[in-house]
C-alpha cells in the first residue's frame, strides 16, 4: 500500500517563487533562534524558506520547522511563501501528517529517491532535487512526470557551509559554477533551477543575467547582524538587475 499524505491547505506546487530562497539551519544563526531569522527575511522580501539541520533528529527538525511554519502564518505568507525540509523527506511526511504547513522535501543526490519521496508526501507536496552538472539534470529530466519540481544548483563559490558541494568536471578537477554552466544547466533542464553556494550580494547582478530562476543563500542572510536587510539588499539588487535584463 502506498502512503501519501497531504496538508489541509491548497497545494503550492504550481505557484511557487525560487527567486530569493533562503537555507537556515540552527548552526547558520549565530546562536539566534531559526523562526526569528524566518521572520526578519519575510519582512525583507524572502520567498521561498528551507529548514536545514545537520546534525538533527526528527523531533528537532520537526519543532523547529513547527515554530517556522507559525512564524510564516504569522506573516500572512503561508500560501505564497513555501517551507521545505532538506534532505529529510520523512520529517516533511511527519509534520504534515502532524498538521504542520510544510509544503515538501528538498533532496540531495544522496538522500530518499526522488520517486519514493514523491509516492510518500503525494501530489501536493513540492520536491526540489540538487543537481550539479549536465549527466545530473538530464537524469532529473528522464524522471516520471511530476516527480519533482524544481532543481537547485551550485555552488557559486567554495561554502563552509557546504563544503562537500562541489562540482567534478569532466577534467576530473574541482570547479564552481559559473555563467557558462549556470546556462548550460538551465537550457538543459525541464525545471526552473535556484543557483547558491556562497552567495553573496555582490553576485547578484551578474546572476541575474543567467537563465537561472533566482538564487539561494545561507550565510549572507541568515549569518547577518540584520537579516532583515541583508535580505531586503539581496531582493532589490536582483530585481533591479532583473528588470534591466528583461
Amino acid at each position: 500500500m502506498t502512503t501519501t499524505n497531504s496538508t489541509s491547505s491548497p497545494s503550492m506546487r504550481d505557484h511557487f517563487d525560487l527567486s530569493s530562497y533562503l537555507v537556515l539551519g540552527p548552526a547558520d544563526t549565530k546562536s539566534r533562534p531559526v523562526p526569528d531569522i524566518v521572520r526578519q527575511t519575510l519582512a525583507g522580501g524572502i520567498t521561498f524558506v528551507q529548514i536545514r539541520v545537520k546534525p538533527g533528529d526528527a523531533r528537532d527538525i520537526t519543532e523547529i520547522a513547527r515554530q517556522t511554519a507559525d512564524v510564516i502564518a504569522q506573516a500572512g505568507a503561508s500560501d505564497s511563501v513555501p517551507l521545505v525540509i532538506d534532505d529529510r523527506a520523512d520529517v516533511a511526511w511527519q509534520c504534515r501528517d502532524m498538521g504542520i504547513k510544510v509544503d515538501g522535501v528538498h533532496i540531495g543526490q544522496d538522500d530518499m529517491n526522488p520517486v519514493e519521496a514523491r509516492k510518500l508526501l503525494g501530489p501536493d507536496a513540492i520536491i526540489g532535487l540538487s543537481c550539479k552538472v549536465l549527466d545530473e539534470v538530464k537524469a532529473a529530466n528522464a524522471l516520471p512526470a511530476g516527480t519533482i519540481d524544481y532543481i537547485g544548483a551550485g555552488p557559486l563559490h567554495p561554502s563552509t557551509t557546504k563544503p562537500d558541494c562541489i562540482v567534478i568536471g569532466a577534467d576530473h578537477k574541482r570547479h564552481t559554477q559559473d555563467t557558462e554552466s549556470i546556462n548550460a544547466l538551465c537550457t538543459e533542464s525541464h525545471y526552473p533551477i535556484v543557483v547558491g553556494g556562497g552567495v553573496k550580494l555582490e553576485d547578484l547582478p551578474d546572476l541575474a543575467q543567467t537563465e537561472a530562476a533566482g538564487w539561494f543563500v545561507v550565510s549572507a542572510i541568515a549569518g547577518a547582524d540584520d537579516p532583515q536587510a541583508a535580505t531586503k539588499a539581496m531582493v532589490d539588487s536582483w530585481n533591479a538587475a532583473r528588470a534591466k535584463r528583461g
